[in-house]
């Protein structure tokens, strides 16, 4: 196993902050040679991860801070995003393809998420988001 990557960050709620950190973890799974399947995936999800800490938990308040967490490795990559919301019940959130949200343009992030990475964990009454995904096979 190669030594642990990674780092730890706090952020300003922007557009360009959310950009920077998507191309740090991009430019890690890259250089430790992981499938583009598992790009995708861990992409996608931090994408969506780190909008809903932006958009919801901080209520696009620019004065309010994301923190990010990120540790990588050649067998997975574990990333927590914190925001200072009041966090958000898991459990009550709708179902994108309950038959009164299926038409909707939005509400598909935490399904995304759920879809793509191994291990999802919300925590801090869901002002924090644990996720991880395990390394799949070059040829998966």
């Amino acid at each position: 196993m190669q030594r642990l990557q990674g780092f730890r960050s706090s952020l300003p709620s922007t557009t360009e902050s959310m950009r920077n950190v998507q191309e740090q973890i991009a430019q890690l799974l890259t250089q430790l040679e992981y499938p583009d399947r598992d790009r995708f995936a861990v992409r996608l999800a931090l994408e969506e991860a780190l909008a809903n800490a932006v958009k919801h938990g901080n209520g696009r308040d620019q004065s309010k801070r994301f923190r990010i967490r990120c540790q990588v490795n050649t067998e997975r990559v574990e990333i927590e995003v914190c925001d200072e919301g009041t966090g958000f019940a898991y459990d009550e959130v709708p179902s994108p393809t309950d038959a009164d949200c299926i038409l909707r343009s939005n509400g598909r992030g935490l399904a995304l998420i759920d879809r793509f990475m191994d291990r999802v964990e919300y925590r801090e009454n869901g002002s924090s988001l644990l996720m991880r995904k395990e390394r799949s096979s070059a040829a998966g």
